[in-house]
């Protein structure tokens, strides 16, 4: 028979992996819940409302971009009609003209997912902070471990007993020392 050596350190986590579910055992399980914030935004009101502001502000950008995207263009054909009949410092004036409306134009593209960031606090945040707010008071109330938002799959609310983070750092640390 041909055996392959375990770590020390190996052999230990596999104990530990294997206890744990005895030690989980032990305690109170908590079930899983999930919400769905795509239900929410259809069927809440205040949702439905905040939802449409927001996509007619993107909107408006959409519009903004593309009427400054045309004022372009027009400044280009412009520019090349009369680039034989203007003389070379007119043209220079209108190409310096055209430069500083381009970098204008590139200016407020690089700020708009600034703005719409900003909008989106404004108008959207304020119901995910409501919807989060109930989501832990009926997780606490109701004795749920974890609540999700099926839509996003975001952690909605966790209960502080089935965070295992401490369990899994000390059988890592515990691990690395041997």
């Amino acid at each position: 028979m041909n055996r392959t050596p375990i770590s020390s350190a190996a052999a230990a986590l596999c104990l530990a992996c294997l206890l744990a579910p005895l030690g989980a055992a032990a305690k109170e399980v908590k079930p899983l819940a999930v919400v769905d914030s795509e239900r929410i935004v259809q069927e809440y009101g205040a949702a439905r409302d905040a939802q449409s502001q927001y996509q007619k502000f993107l909107q408006g950008l959409e519009q903004d971009i593309s009427d400054r995207e045309k004022d372009l263009q027009r400044a280009a054909e412009q520019i090349e009609s009369q680039r034989m009949l203007l003389g070379e410092d007119a043209l220079r004036a209108k190409m310096q003209e055209f430069e500083s409306q381009k970098a204008d134009y590139y200016q407020f593209r690089q700020g708009l997912e600034g703005r719409a960031e900003s909008e989106y606090k404004a108008k959207i945040q304020p119901i995910i902070d409501q919807v989060k707010l109930i989501a832990e008071r009926i997780g606490k109330e109701q004795g749920y471990g974890i609540i999700v938002d099926a839509a996003s799959l975001t952690t909605l609310y966790i209960d502080a007993e089935v965070d295992l983070t401490d369990e899994v750092l000390s059988a890592l640390v515990s691990g690395t020392e041997k």
